[in-house]
Protein backbone atom coordinates (compact mmCIF):
# COMPACT_ATOMS: atom_id res chain seq x y z
CA UNK A 1 0.00 0.00 0.00
CA UNK A 2 1.04 3.27 -0.71
CA UNK A 3 -0.17 6.75 -0.42
CA UNK A 4 -1.33 10.10 -2.24
CA UNK A 5 -1.49 13.81 -1.09
CA UNK A 6 -4.86 15.21 -2.23
CA UNK A 7 -4.91 18.52 0.06
CA UNK A 8 -2.87 20.76 0.06
CA UNK A 9 -1.55 19.41 -3.35
CA UNK A 10 2.03 20.90 -3.01
CA UNK A 11 4.13 19.44 -0.15
CA UNK A 12 5.84 22.76 0.39
CA UNK A 13 3.01 23.72 2.55
CA UNK A 14 1.92 20.76 4.13
CA UNK A 15 3.32 21.22 7.71
CA UNK A 16 1.29 25.20 7.59
CA UNK A 17 -1.82 23.20 6.60
CA UNK A 18 -4.92 23.22 8.89
CA UNK A 19 -5.65 19.60 7.63
CA UNK A 20 -3.96 17.19 5.29
CA UNK A 21 -6.44 15.33 3.01
CA UNK A 22 -4.51 11.84 1.47
CA UNK A 23 -5.92 8.88 -0.20
CA UNK A 24 -4.61 5.10 0.25
CA UNK A 25 -2.83 3.43 -3.50
CA UNK A 26 -4.01 -0.72 -2.91
CA UNK A 27 -1.11 -2.47 -5.48
CA UNK A 28 -3.53 -4.77 -7.60
CA UNK A 29 -2.43 -7.95 -5.34
CA UNK A 30 -3.57 -6.41 -2.09
CA UNK A 31 -6.72 -5.45 -3.51
CA UNK A 32 -7.54 -9.40 -4.64
CA UNK A 33 -6.81 -10.75 -0.81
CA UNK A 34 -9.28 -7.59 0.17
CA UNK A 35 -12.00 -9.59 -2.00
CA UNK A 36 -11.50 -7.69 -5.67
CA UNK A 37 -12.19 -10.47 -8.17
CA UNK A 38 -9.12 -10.82 -10.34
CA UNK A 39 -10.65 -9.68 -13.98
CA UNK A 40 -12.69 -6.69 -11.44
CA UNK A 41 -12.03 -3.31 -13.28
CA UNK A 42 -10.37 -2.08 -10.05
CA UNK A 43 -7.34 -4.15 -11.05
CA UNK A 44 -6.88 -3.81 -14.60
CA UNK A 45 -6.07 -1.03 -17.28
CA UNK A 46 -7.12 2.09 -17.51
CA UNK A 47 -7.85 1.75 -13.29
CA UNK A 48 -4.80 0.11 -12.26
CA UNK A 49 -2.46 2.98 -11.60
CA UNK A 50 -4.86 5.12 -9.78
CA UNK A 51 -5.54 5.38 -6.01
CA UNK A 52 -8.48 5.35 -4.64
CA UNK A 53 -9.93 8.73 -4.51
CA UNK A 54 -9.13 9.19 -8.22
CA UNK A 55 -10.86 6.10 -9.41
CA UNK A 56 -13.93 5.78 -7.85
CA UNK A 57 -14.50 8.94 -9.81
CA UNK A 58 -13.24 7.49 -12.65
CA UNK A 59 -15.58 4.28 -12.09
CA UNK A 60 -18.49 6.12 -11.79
CA UNK A 61 -17.78 8.27 -14.94
CA UNK A 62 -17.54 4.83 -16.95
CA UNK A 63 -21.23 3.53 -18.33
CA UNK A 64 -19.80 0.38 -18.89
CA UNK A 65 -18.68 -0.09 -15.38
CA UNK A 66 -22.33 0.80 -14.28
CA UNK A 67 -24.29 -1.29 -16.24
CA UNK A 68 -21.97 -4.34 -15.08
CA UNK A 69 -22.23 -3.21 -11.30
CA UNK A 70 -26.45 -2.92 -11.94
CA UNK A 71 -26.15 -6.81 -13.01
CA UNK A 72 -24.17 -8.34 -11.02
CA UNK A 73 -26.27 -6.37 -7.77
CA UNK A 74 -29.11 -6.80 -9.67
CA UNK A 75 -30.70 -9.08 -6.62
CA UNK A 76 -30.47 -5.86 -4.34
CA UNK A 77 -31.47 -3.38 -6.68
CA UNK A 78 -34.88 -5.70 -6.86
CA UNK A 79 -35.52 -5.25 -3.46
CA UNK A 80 -38.33 -2.98 -1.90
CA UNK A 81 -35.12 -0.62 -0.68
CA UNK A 82 -34.44 0.38 -4.77
CA UNK A 83 -38.61 1.23 -5.41
CA UNK A 84 -38.31 -0.30 -8.93
CA UNK A 85 -35.18 1.37 -10.18
CA UNK A 86 -34.43 0.36 -13.69
CA UNK A 87 -30.45 0.76 -14.81
CA UNK A 88 -31.16 3.66 -16.95
CA UNK A 89 -32.17 5.20 -13.32
CA UNK A 90 -29.42 4.01 -11.53
CA UNK A 91 -26.61 4.72 -14.14
CA UNK A 92 -28.00 8.07 -15.22
CA UNK A 93 -28.36 9.16 -11.78
CA UNK A 94 -24.89 8.30 -10.57
CA UNK A 95 -23.31 9.63 -13.65
CA UNK A 96 -25.63 13.20 -12.83
CA UNK A 97 -23.89 13.01 -8.73
CA UNK A 98 -20.72 12.93 -9.69
CA UNK A 99 -19.69 16.28 -10.53
CA UNK A 100 -21.73 18.11 -7.44
CA UNK A 101 -20.16 15.00 -4.78
CA UNK A 102 -16.42 15.93 -6.04
CA UNK A 103 -16.69 19.73 -6.11
CA UNK A 104 -18.45 19.70 -2.53
CA UNK A 105 -15.44 17.42 -1.42
CA UNK A 106 -12.73 19.47 -2.42
CA UNK A 107 -14.12 22.48 -1.51
CA UNK A 108 -14.75 20.95 1.84
CA UNK A 109 -10.68 20.47 1.62
CA UNK A 110 -9.47 23.79 0.54
CA UNK A 111 -11.50 25.36 3.28
CA UNK A 112 -10.85 23.23 6.34
CA UNK A 113 -14.16 21.74 6.93
CA UNK A 114 -13.95 18.00 5.71
CA UNK A 115 -14.61 17.52 9.91
CA UNK A 116 -17.86 18.85 9.58
CA UNK A 117 -19.20 15.83 7.20
CA UNK A 118 -17.12 12.68 8.81
CA UNK A 119 -18.90 10.09 11.06
CA UNK A 120 -17.57 7.46 13.60
CA UNK A 121 -17.50 4.55 11.51
CA UNK A 122 -19.21 2.67 14.71
CA UNK A 123 -20.65 4.59 17.41
CA UNK A 124 -17.96 3.69 20.29
CA UNK A 125 -14.94 5.40 18.41
CA UNK A 126 -16.59 8.35 19.13
CA UNK A 127 -15.17 8.20 22.32
CA UNK A 128 -12.39 6.75 21.26
CA UNK A 129 -11.15 9.87 19.17
CA UNK A 130 -8.86 11.68 21.41
CA UNK A 131 -6.77 8.84 22.13
CA UNK A 132 -6.07 6.89 18.78
CA UNK A 133 -7.03 7.66 14.94
CA UNK A 134 -10.71 6.07 14.38
CA UNK A 135 -12.59 4.69 11.01
CA UNK A 136 -15.13 7.49 9.38
CA UNK A 137 -17.52 7.30 7.18
CA UNK A 138 -19.03 10.25 4.66
CA UNK A 139 -22.25 10.06 3.35
CA UNK A 140 -22.58 12.36 -0.06
CA UNK A 141 -24.92 12.10 -3.38
CA UNK A 142 -28.14 10.68 -4.44
CA UNK A 143 -29.35 8.09 -6.35
CA UNK A 144 -33.06 7.63 -6.61
CA UNK A 145 -33.83 9.57 -3.95
CA UNK A 146 -31.55 7.82 -1.84
CA UNK A 147 -28.26 9.31 -0.35
CA UNK A 148 -26.02 6.29 -1.48
CA UNK A 149 -22.25 7.09 -1.89
CA UNK A 150 -20.30 6.66 0.93
CA UNK A 151 -16.80 7.38 1.24
CA UNK A 152 -14.62 5.79 3.89
CA UNK A 153 -11.32 7.15 5.72
CA UNK A 154 -8.96 6.85 8.51
CA UNK A 155 -9.33 10.17 10.57
CA UNK A 156 -5.67 10.08 11.89
CA UNK A 157 -6.00 13.23 13.93
CA UNK A 158 -9.38 15.04 14.43
CA UNK A 159 -10.22 17.41 12.47
CA UNK A 160 -6.34 17.75 11.25
CA UNK A 161 -5.67 14.59 9.25
CA UNK A 162 -7.68 12.13 7.16
CA UNK A 163 -6.75 8.68 4.68
CA UNK A 164 -9.14 8.43 2.55
CA UNK A 165 -8.88 4.55 1.83
CA UNK A 166 -12.41 4.38 -0.48
CA UNK A 167 -15.91 4.23 -1.24
CA UNK A 168 -18.67 2.72 -2.71
CA UNK A 169 -22.38 2.85 -3.43
CA UNK A 170 -24.89 1.35 -0.88
CA UNK A 171 -27.10 -0.72 -2.26
CA UNK A 172 -27.97 -3.05 0.62
CA UNK A 173 -30.42 -1.36 3.56
CA UNK A 174 -27.76 -3.34 5.65
CA UNK A 175 -24.58 -2.92 3.96
CA UNK A 176 -22.28 -5.59 5.00
CA UNK A 177 -24.77 -7.83 3.39
CA UNK A 178 -22.99 -6.38 -0.23
CA UNK A 179 -19.76 -7.48 -1.69
CA UNK A 180 -18.84 -4.17 -2.88
CA UNK A 181 -18.68 -2.81 1.41
CA UNK A 182 -17.48 -5.99 2.81
CA UNK A 183 -14.67 -4.98 0.16
CA UNK A 184 -14.62 -1.81 0.71
CA UNK A 185 -14.95 -2.54 4.82
CA UNK A 186 -11.59 -5.02 4.46
CA UNK A 187 -9.52 -2.13 2.80
CA UNK A 188 -10.15 0.57 5.69
CA UNK A 189 -8.96 -2.45 8.23
CA UNK A 190 -5.62 -2.79 6.48
CA UNK A 191 -4.96 0.67 6.50
CA UNK A 192 -6.11 1.44 9.62
CA UNK A 193 -3.44 -1.54 10.84
CA UNK A 194 -0.50 -0.27 8.47
CA UNK A 195 -0.91 2.71 10.16
CA UNK A 196 -1.32 1.30 13.59
CA UNK A 197 1.44 -1.09 13.40
CA UNK A 198 3.90 1.97 11.97
CA UNK A 199 2.40 4.69 15.17
CA UNK A 200 1.11 7.08 13.21
CA UNK A 201 -1.45 8.75 14.90
CA UNK A 202 -1.40 12.27 14.51
CA UNK A 203 -0.62 15.01 11.81
CA UNK A 204 3.05 15.53 12.23
CA UNK A 205 3.30 11.80 12.40
CA UNK A 206 1.14 11.19 9.19
CA UNK A 207 3.21 13.71 7.50
CA UNK A 208 6.73 12.92 8.57
CA UNK A 209 5.62 9.47 7.16
CA UNK A 210 4.42 10.74 4.03
CA UNK A 211 7.62 12.86 2.92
Amino acid sequence: MDYDLIYPSDEKVIHEAPCVIATSYFYPEELIKLGVDRDAFEVNEPFIDDNEFEKVFKLWESPKYLRQFFAENKNHFEQEYWNNITEAQFVGDVIKSLNKIKSNLLELFKTNTFHTVVEPLDPIEEDLRLYQSIRIKVKQGWIHNRMAFRFYAIEIEENKCYLITGATIKIHKDMLKAKNTSIEMAKLEYAHRELASKGIDTKTLFIDFLL
